[in-house]
């Protein structure tokens, strides 16, 4: 098994659901979401001060048999999270 953890900060819980769901995820249970030959379990949100603002950190563990399949997962899904300051 092949796994990849990330840990996002920014961005919350609800919105990175959404991008699992956009790149082809399914779930019964809002905490492990399955794709086709990968899947991803979402932590609960956390958050962190910094500057006067309260920040939500989220955990997710995608996990897959083939390293190939995870790498592209992973690209798809930190495309959605990008950010781009300006």
């Amino acid at each position: 098994m092949n796994d990849e953890k990330l840990e996002i900060r920014g961005i919350s819980r609800k919105e990175l659901i959404t991008y699992l769901i956009e790149i082809g995820a399914t779930t019964n249970n809002n905490h492990l979401f399955l794709g086709e030959n990968w899947s991803c379990q979402v932590s609960r949100e956390d958050h962190f001060h910094m500057f006067q603002s309260w920040i939500p950190k989220v955990s997710l563990l995608f996990s897959s048999e083939d390293s190939l399949t995870l790498k592209n997962v992973v690209m798809s899904f930190r495309k959605k999270t990008f950010r781009a300051g300006g």
